[in-house]
């Protein structure tokens, strides 16, 4: 039970890697439903096989269900969190690009307007 709880906090940290870059870019609805499409099955196929060996050969049900509700903890817990901490890693980056953008247009503008001169 626990190794399957565990395997469902991994999915979780894989799904945020999908998360967190949905955050930073813009993705279309179809591109997202792609997205977690693949999410899925690159995720069932590794649960399969670790089921299978954990089991002795066996598909045990409980397993997938354990699974799935490690994968909930991992959501509605440390993931929460983890993706708080990365919300305000973004906005940092994202002023400081900002502010960076800002300078290199006045830079530029300077530059073209002694040329025009």
């Amino acid at each position: 039970m626990l190794q399957a709880l565990l395997t469902g906090a991994v999915m979780g940290v894989y799904y945020d890697i999908f998360r967190f870059v949905r955050r930073i870019f813009k993705f279309s609805a179809f591109s997202v439903a792609v997205q977690d499409i693949f999410f899925w099955v690159t995720s069932a196929v590794p649960v399969f096989f670790i089921c299978i060996k954990l089991n002795g050969g066996y598909l045990r049900i409980y397993f997938i269900i354990f699974t799935l509700v490690g994968w909930f903890i991992y959501f509605k817990t440390i993931g929460k969190l983890i993706f708080i901490v990365f919300d305000r890693i973004i906005n940092i980056i994202r002023r400081i690009f900002a502010i960076f953008r800002r300078r290199i247009i006045k830079i530029g503008e300077k530059v073209l307007l002694k040329k025009s001169k």
